[in-house]
């Protein structure tokens, strides 16, 4: 790899706890942690043009030429490693939806795309050119594995690194005045296997190291042990899940819903709440109204509600991210009503949020063995969520893809044996709402999508 690089996203190592977790639940279906993002294109792009540009991208992320070494009994912290046998080829990819390439179609194929698992032996992302999508338009589908990092940690790199200009050819000039060049960037060669058994050494003493220390510093322990106690009765708490929503399975429906971001902002405003709270009662109200259709009083879903604990200056690759737990209100209710309970929640929830004690709760999980990942976690988080709500920012400006420009973006985010992952990500001014359904515990996703434009109608119309 050649040129400047992205600080965070060259050097091989030891992942982090939270990294280790998505990594070790990819191995059922059922908690497949995979992360799709799905650009919407004004023009066709050509080919060649979008692979050199995501062979520039890469070559600024090195980090996605690296492979998971995972210890022998899967327990413990895996390692980054350079993958000896990398090819762009084997993650870009080019294909066209049949004639006339509606949405519906592009969805179908994000599904497809997003059911297939990663080959373990390489990098875990791919990239996609969805052409035929309309008359003369385009897509780019990214998906990539949890564990490489969360939405904010992708988002933000992209932000930096694509235009907001159709570009003259590949911005291969001076870099931006924030960004830093990582010179501990490892050449992709075959690493020995010595090395990445280092990587992973190292990576179980820090956790150690890190656990002894937040166990035994004077004074400081007990505080940490009662905040630890308070989240853990936070993510606990006995909360009814619904009976309409206890079906589980590995497939999934896709589905979408734009919103004006001024209108969800205003929305906010008049019940002097955020925009995700805001937003998070849409969903809710949304399931409301999917329950009474069906005969079904539940007064509240167990809902969790990811959080960015991620400092501005850190632009590395990985997970910093924690989780609250919140008794989703889907009673009748008024929206203004909805959107204050809601914020409480949320409110209440972060306040026993402490980075310190989540992060080292985290590496300390890592100790737990794949086997228990894979059978003990899937019921836990099955019984324990009925809905995941995800709001992520996006991008904030004109960007431009292999020169062709970025008219809306919509994420979706891995349902982790809950009954419905919904995510937001803002665009140049729009909301665009990816729904992540289980058929199985949502059979008529037609009915949910229909409750979700009318849950958002009344929240923003009042």
């Amino acid at each position: 790899m050649h040129g400047w690089t992205i600080g965070g996203w060259s050097a091989p190592g030891p992942m982090n706890g939270t990294d280790t977790f998505f990594w070790r639940i990819g191995a059922t279906p059922l908690t497949r942690p995979h992360v799709t993002w799905l650009w919407f294109l004004d023009a066709e792009p050509d080919w060649n043009t979008f692979l050199d540009g995501c062979r520039w991208i890469v070559g600024r992320l090195p980090r996605l030429t690296h492979r998971v070494v995972d210890t022998t009994v899967r327990a413990g912290t895996p390692a980054w490693a350079p993958d000896p046998h990398f090819r762009l080829t084997r993650h870009v990819h080019r294909m066209r939806l049949p004639d006339p390439g509606g949405l519906r179609d592009l969805l179908d194929l994000v599904e497809w795309r997003n059911s297939t698992d990663f080959d373990p032996l390489h990098p875990p992302w791919e990239a996609t050119l969805v052409e035929g999508h309309g008359e003369d338009r385009a897509a780019i589908l990214l998906k990539w594995h949890h564990s490489i990092g969360d939405a904010v940690t992708i988002v933000s790199v992209m932000n930096r690194l694509l235009p907001d200009a159709a570009p003259a050819g590949l911005p291969d000039g001076p870099r931006r005045p924030d960004e830093r060049v990582d010179r501990r960037t490892a050449p992709v060669g075959r690493p020995p296997l010595t090395s990445a058994a280092h990587g992973v050494a190292a990576g179980t003493r820090a956790v150690l190291r890190e656990t002894v220390r937040w166990l035994t510093t004077p004074n400081a322990a007990g505080a940490r042990a009662r905040i630890a106690g308070r989240a853990a009765a936070q993510l606990l708490r006995p909360v009814a899940p619904s009976p309409l929503l206890r079906g589980r399975s590995s497939a999934s429906r896709y589905g979408m819903v734009s919103v004006p971001l001024t209108d969800l902002k205003a929305a906010g405003r008049g019940a002097d709440v955020s925009v995700t709270s805001a937003y998070i009662s849409a969903v809710l109200g949304a399931f409301h109204r999917y329950h009474e259709y069906h005969g079904v009083h539940h007064g509240s879903v167990p809902t969790l509600v990811p959080v960015n604990i991620r400092q501005p200056f850190e632009t590395g690759a990985g997970n910093i991210i924690a989780s609250v737990r919140i008794a989703g209100p889907v009673g009748d209710m008024s929206a203004p009503a909805r959107m204050a309970a809601v914020h409480r929640a949320i409110t209440d929830a972060r306040n026993v949020l402490l980075r310190e004690v989540c992060t080292t709760l985290a590496d300390l999980g890592s100790w737990v063995p794949g086997m228990v990942h894979r059978w003990a976690v899937p019921p836990v988080l099955r019984s324990g969520v009925d809905l995941v709500v995800t709001s992520v920012p996006g991008f904030s400006r004109p960007t431009y893809a292999a020169g062709a420009h970025v008219t809306n973006a919509v994420a979706w985010a891995p349902r982790g044996g809950a009954a419905a992952n919904v995510t937001m990500a803002s665009h140049d001014g729009t909301c665009a709402i990816g729904t992540n359904l289980d058929p199985a515990a949502v059979t008529d996703t037609g009915l949910f999508h229909h409750c979700l434009e009318q849950s958002l109608h009344e929240m923003i119309t009042g």
